[in-house]
């Protein structure tokens, strides 16, 4: 599932729960805008955590290290851009 679906099937569970509330089409809208700013939070801040551990346990491979990064920011990088994506 990707990551802008499961943020879109998160605000409608979230709707449904709302159900009795009315919500406007903006307040769904504003809704799905947090749980995807939560999400990019989420994911800069794991991705930092596993880069740093990375960076530990490679220790004198430093350039493995450096390479490894580079791939996980890329990543990280097009998983934020789907989330932040045409909605």
């Amino acid at each position: 599932m990707s990551t802008k679906h499961s943020a879109e099937k998160t605000t409608a569970s979230i709707v449904d729960a709302l159900s009795q509330h009315d919500l406007s089409d903006a307040d769904k809208q504003k809704i799905n805008e947090i749980i995807c700013a939560s999400m990019v939070n989420v994911v800069e801040t794991t991705t930092e955590d596993h880069l740093s551990t990375t960076v530990r346990c490679c220790g004198p491979e430093a350039d493995l290290a450096h390479q490894i990064r580079n791939e996980v920011n890329l990543k990280k990088k097009a998983l934020i851009a789907n989330l932040l994506g045409p909605r």
